[in-house]
């Protein structure tokens, strides 16, 4: 067996409604999940301002977005974090960002069957 086979990522790609638009999502590695909370962590530390800690949730969000068949879409066909949050409610944005937390985490399928 090649152990070095671990290091190839599962395709974990699921299809959602979200923001009014059928979109697909894949699960975030454990070191972008850590990479976003310690950024999260330091910007409020550093007292940066709401609209600079809910750019780095939209592009958590960006980040998890996949073409169907798990492949990701070049930067070209995504818009920007400031594009999203200036054209959806905050409400709708937050229940994005945690659906693709709640996915990266394991607890999607969980939550869907409650």
């Amino acid at each position: 067996m090649n152990y070095k086979s671990l290091i190839n990522p599962l395709n974990t790609t699921v299809e959602k409604t979200l923001l009014g638009q059928k979109v697909y999502l894949r699960r975030l590695t454990s070191a972008e999940l850590d990479d976003y909370n310690d950024k999260v962590e330091a910007g409020r530390q550093a007292r940066l301002p709401s609209r600079e800690l809910s750019a780095m949730g939209v592009n958590l969000f960006l980040a998890a977005l996949v073409n169907e068949d798990g492949s990701k879409p070049k930067a070209s066909e995504l818009p920007t974090a400031d594009q999203l949050m200036a054209a959806h409610a905050n409400a709708d944005l937050l229940d994005a960002v945690t659906l693709v937390q709640r996915h990266s985490y394991g607890t999607l399928e969980e939550a869907t069957k409650n």
